[in-house]
């Protein structure tokens, strides 16, 4: 068993910016990412980042190059390739795949991960949960593309590829969308774009490299099922606290957290998505969160 004074779970925006504020404030900690390289999210953000003060990136990576030359994380032990396995809120005993950690204080950020469609789960024509409508569009061009969500992420991912697809069908299962009314106006000058209210996938079928997707709806208009080349689940997000079972969340698994960022057992601290819910998701508040759990901790280590 290891001891650590701040054991930070995740290497994402958050995460890093928690190991920066740790030197600044003097604490020794120990990064652990699952995988193999650090960024998180930033590894999947196509588009240009343009409110991440004070300079414009093209993309997450231009801003991951910039964060990789920081002194700061340069000199921190970072430990990739441990995934995080469970934690004992008891014993504050912490394991990975590679190591048992008892630290002082526990930093989760962990991110989010997409959710699932069940009747998708085998289908091979379901893109990434990360592809990019704008940077990967070509892939579809002349093609049928089923998107589902009723969100901005679906919207907007249906108006970018409008320009690429044959025909694109967008399946809410509400009955008026969640996305916001520029993306929903963006979306009505596309007239490839079908959209189906109300409607959900009950299983999925393939043949020749295409899918048939079996629909169920309350509109006798709809199709019983439609063929598509490409699948685009846009369902959202939940936040990766499994681990945490026994702390209170809300909405889709995201961790509650007092002002600090400190969660009901107060050694254990939550900063980034998995707290912040899909609506706050942010660059800047993933910082500032981190700041101010460090912050908090560090007080606590100087109190007598």
């Amino acid at each position: 068993m290891e001891h650590v004074q701040v054991l930070i779970v995740g290497g994402g925006m958050s995460g890093m910016s928690a190991a920066i504020w740790c030197q600044r404030l003097g604490l020794t900690c120990v990064l652990v990412e699952q995988s193999q390289h650090l960024g998180g999210q930033l590894t999947q953000i196509h588009n240009e980042i343009w409110d991440y003060p004070p300079n414009i990136y093209p993309n997450g990576a231009a801003l991951l190059q910039e964060l990789s030359v920081h002194p700061a994380l340069r000199s921190i032990d970072m430990r990739l390739g441990q995934k995080l396995l469970s934690i004992d809120t008891l014993t504050r005993q912490v394991t990975t795949t590679k190591t048992v950690y008892q630290p002082n204080f526990l930093v989760m950020a962990t991110g989010v991960r997409p959710n699932r469609i069940a009747a998708l789960q085998s289908c091979k024509q379901v893109l990434d949960p990360w592809f990019s409508s704008t940077a990967q569009g070509e892939t579809v061009r002349n093609q049928v593309v089923a998107i589902i969500g009723g969100g901005d992420r679906a919207v907007e991912s249906a108006y970018n590829l409008a320009a690429y697809a044959r025909t694109i069908y967008l399946l809410v299962r509400r009955n008026s969308f969640r996305a916001r009314s520029q993306w929903v106006k963006r979306l009505a000058t596309c007239p490839n774009v079908h959209v189906l209210f109300e409607t959900e996938i009950d299983s999925c079928s393939e043949q020749d490299g295409k899918a048939t997707l079996h629909l169920r709806s309350k509109h006798p208009d709809t199709p019983a099922a439609i063929s598509a080349d490409w699948i685009l689940p846009r369902i959202g997000v939940r936040g990766n606290s499994e681990a945490l079972s026994e702390l209170a969340t809300y909405g889709d698994g995201y961790l509650v957290t007092d002002p600090f960022q400190a969660t009901a057992n107060g050694w254990i601290y939550a900063i980034g998505d998995v707290t912040n819910g899909a609506a706050y998701a942010s660059l800047s508040l993933a910082a500032g969160q981190a700041m101010k759990a460090i912050k908090h901790i560090s007080l606590q280590t100087k109190e007598p």
